[in-house]
């Protein structure tokens, strides 16, 4: 059975809306920002580390720490972010700054780090790398191609969380042809879905803003989860109100209901 998992986001703050959101999802997903919050059925956690660079005994530390409190994580993924090492964040994208990795550093770094993630986490808990998105700022070299992206997934035996909209703003920024990136990712690998919605800006850039995802959206999760049955869980991205939230997860649980033949 494929489970709605939410993150604990800034709504969780109104009890009353965090045990609304609780009533419409299966578990929660944890992010570094709410390591501290004791909500029960925190399978998954979204981590900000990124294993393809060089990583410290302080971020060791704090997956120890995760390990530690969360005992019922079975999932933890991983942003796969820049190429630089300390990129600078501008308007939300990331610019150049701090060491520039090369392709076969951060495929390195990524083997070294894993091998030690997997030490620390045990077999109980999967884990997966998130598809970022593609900003033309200079700082994305490699970490958003489909070849990229597959490899480190492969060679490290891990598995994939695929952001929609993530993809579809690189095929759309990098000028591509968006089911054939899709299909160049490792899709039998997917674990996780997460969806929202994307915007285009003035100069003709896309962006993630984390609205609520429209019919477009819906119909692709209703055929990624028809085609693969390796995805578990299902996460809506959209935390700028609580009622649109809501609204997204029932429609999540209407098209999962629909795949498993639940009556509606």
């Amino acid at each position: 059975m494929i489970k709605i998992a939410t993150p604990i986001s800034h709504l969780f703050e109104n009890s009353q809306f965090a045990k609304e959101i609780i009533s419409n999802s299966d578990c929660l997903e944890c992010r570094d920002h709410s390591l501290s919050r004791d909500f029960d059925n925190q399978e998954l956690f979204h981590c900000g580390i990124q294993p393809i660079h060089k990583i410290h005994e302080d971020d060791f530390a704090f997956l120890q720490k995760i390990a530690k409190v969360k005992p019922q994580l079975r999932l933890i993924s991983f942003h796969m972010g820049s190429s630089y090492g300390e990129p600078e964040l501008k308007n939300n994208m990331y610019c150049p700054q701090g060491k520039e990795y090369t392709q076969e550093e951060l495929i390195s770094n990524a083997g070294e780090n894993f091998r030690q993630i997997k030490a620390i986490l045990g077999e109980k808990v999967s884990l997966a790398v998130e598809n970022n998105n593609y900003y033309p700022t200079g700082a994305y070299n490699y970490v958003t191609d489909a070849d990229f992206i597959s490899e480190v997934v492969e060679n490290n035996k891990v598995l994939l969380v695929l952001d929609i909209s993530h993809a579809r703003i690189t095929a759309h920024n990098k000028k591509i042809d968006y089911s054939t990136y899709l299909r160049h990712l490792p899709l039998a690998e997917c674990i996780q879905l997460h969806i929202g919605n994307y915007g285009i800006n003035h100069d003709n850039i896309a962006f993630d803003s984390h609205q609520m995802p429209k019919d477009e959206e819906w119909n692709e999760v209703r055929a990624l989860l028809s085609q693969n049955r390796s995805i578990k869980y299902l996460t809506v991205e959209t935390y700028n109100d609580k009622d649109e939230l809501i609204g997204s997860l029932k429609e999540a649980r209407r098209i999962i209901d629909e795949l498993s033949g639940k009556p509606i």
